[in-house]
């Protein structure tokens, strides 16, 4: 089940990043896509033309195929100059003459001619000479490219288009190495997102699993817990049935029993309630003197700690004051006495320390007797759980008074933990200075 939760929570993780990723990518190549595509226009529209009058130094040749001349003619060119020539053609496509700086053979400018020619398209783009051009159609017209009639030359008499070719490599090889890089570049963010949040996924998962796992185990120590009591008054309500003839005061015993487990399944069922009303409901947090808190129940539990010959000594700052709820972490510091009362042998130690240090209040408290093992250190706040089972049936208990403790102190905003060795335990908490 956690399983699927976690697979279910990376595809939508892994489909949220990948369309958010396409989009960004996608949305950068496309702004990019069209800043050349509008300066690779600019350049086209650029391209030399013919000119009667020029100025500047810059020219360009005007290779006449129809005759073994040369003639020359001085052109503008800009200075973000690209590779570029002009086809003249007549209206059947035939071409007439180039202007052009570059030094090819004829028959490719002709190939060229033709092919573009045979695409009867006005612009567009083409490969040739190893090299992406870039090329648009336009009608030919003498006195739009600076020449008067009186001075177009003999072979331009039948020329009817010119057609403008642009070099685009570059630009084209800029466009599939960003679109290359952007693949690569996706794959590896792909990856490592992945990781990180398979990596978070599974911690996300972790305690929903853990609270899963312990409220299993609640349920099973629960019922396990309940089914003692509920056993013996059963056993003992037959054992009334059987001897119905007798007096109620001839089976004193067996009621007393039932009443006896009925006490007891009641108690468990009050702390079960009163944990499950500390998880889930908050009472106002104030400020209060935990200094008297502490000798509150110092003072309720001294008949108690002198019956069983316990010596208590005690250490309690004054004017601790923390904010909080003060009835429950009243609670929870009685329920630490309580334990150390339990677990403490006659004629034993509790020690009790009430301090500031840095910003928090230290509430300490410590007991001699025989201590926790190392290994079930660790699980002494779970729910149901006695370290010694035996010494909990004796004093009555269900091994959820730490727990609530626990609950209440990180309610509250505290820490708790707990050491112990052969000869003693130590149980702390801190809770925050007003």
């Amino acid at each position: 089940m956690f399983k699927k939760l976690r697979n279910r929570m990376l595809l939508l993780n892994m489909t949220t990043i990948s369309v958010v990723m396409v989009a960004a990518f996608g949305f950068i190549y496309f702004i990019t896509y069209m800043n050349i595509q509008t300066e690779n226009e600019r350049k086209l529209e650029s391209v030399p033309r013919l000119a009667a009058n020029p100025t500047g130094d810059t020219f360009m040749h005007r290779r006449q195929f129809t005759n073994s001349d040369e003639e020359m003619f001085i052109v503008r060119v800009p200075m973000d100059f690209s590779p570029s020539f002009t086809i003249l053609v007549d209206r059947n496509g035939q071409m007439m003459d180039v202007l052009t700086h570059l030094d090819m053979p004829q028959d490719v400018y002709d190939e060229i001619a033709t092919r573009v020619w045979k695409k009867q398209k006005e612009q567009g783009t083409i490969n040739f000479e190893n090299r992406k051009w870039q090329y648009k159609i336009t009608a030919f017209e003498g006195g739009r490219i600076g020449l008067t009639n009186r001075q177009i030359p003999a072979n331009f008499e039948n020329v009817q288009y010119q057609i403008r070719f642009l070099d685009i490599t570059d630009s084209s090889k800029t466009l599939t190495q960003l679109f290359v890089t952007f693949v690569i570049v996706g794959f590896i963010m792909l990856f490592i997102l992945f990781g990180i949040s398979y990596y978070f996924a599974n911690r996300s998962i972790r305690p929903i699993e853990e609270n899963w796992e312990k409220q299993k185990q609640f349920i099973t120590d629960a019922s396990h817990e309940l089914k003692t009591p509920l056993a013996i008054i059963s056993a003992n309500t037959d054992a009334l049935l059987a001897n119905r003839e007798e007096t109620v005061a001839s089976q004193d015993k067996w009621i007393d029993y039932i009443q006896k487990e009925t006490r007891r399944m009641g108690k468990l069922l009050n702390d079960m309630l009163y944990l499950a009303k500390v998880e889930n409901t908050g009472e106002e947090s104030l400020p209060f003197d935990l200094s008297n808190t502490v000798k509150d129940v110092i003072a309720s539990m001294e008949a108690v700690m002198f019956e069983k010959g316990i010596h208590l000594t005690h250490s309690i700052a004054s004017e601790i004051i923390v904010t909080g709820e003060a009835e429950k972490i009243k609670q929870a510091v009685l329920i630490f006495l309580d334990n150390a009362v339990k677990y403490t042998s006659v004629h034993g130690k509790v020690d009790i320390v009430l301090k500031k240090h840095r910003n928090n209040a230290v509430f300490l408290i410590q007991n001699t007797g025989i201590g926790i093992p190392d290994e079930k250190l660790p699980r002494i706040f779970d729910r149901f759980y006695r370290s010694d089972p035996s010494r909990s049936k004796e004093t009555g208990g269900y091994g959820l008074g730490l727990a609530i403790a626990k609950t209440i102190i990180e309610r509250s905003g505290g820490t708790i933990y707990a050491e112990s060795n052969e000869s003693r335990t130590v149980f702390t908490f801190e809770l925050k200075l007003k």
